[in-house]
């Protein structure tokens, strides 16, 4: 009898811890996703500068940053797992970013959202290409 109390002291004890132990984990892999983003932006940049010109592609389905420079694709990622999702500012399906010789932006003002279960993170990417987390 005492043995089933403990069990059953455990299974709600362990029920609880659940859901904050997902929120921690859900939250690490949205960081981690919105870094990918950060590092793809930042690697089309040294590519343009290196080959006089690049571009950095955003994709909703399935989550992708790909940058291509000097004619070919120097970077291509995926960004998060199946669980993320990405949201792009205008409810658009691509977002191209081209990067001048200088590794200045040559794009409108754009933001990149990340969800993943009840948390959101973002980048804010500023016309001449200066990226900021939120």
């Amino acid at each position: 009898m005492e043995v089933a109390a403990v069990l059953a002291v455990l299974a709600v004890a362990s029920w609880a811890a659940v859901a904050p132990a997902r929120s921690v984990a859900d939250a690490t892999r949205l960081f981690s996703a919105r870094e990918i983003v950060v590092r793809g932006i930042a690697r089309g940049r040294m590519a343009a500068v290196a080959a006089g010109g690049g571009t950095v592609t955003v994709l909703t389905e399935p989550p992708r940053i790909r940058v291509t420079a000097g004619g070919g694709v120097v970077h291509d990622a995926l960004i998060g797992d199946g669980r993320t999702s990405l949201l792009l500012s205008g409810a658009r399906d691509s977002l191209s970013l081209r990067f001048d010789g200088l590794g200045i932006g040559r794009f409108a003002s754009a933001s990149i959202g990340l969800r993943r279960g009840e948390r959101d993170v973002g980048v804010v990417l500023s016309s001449y290409g200066r990226v900021r987390r939120r």
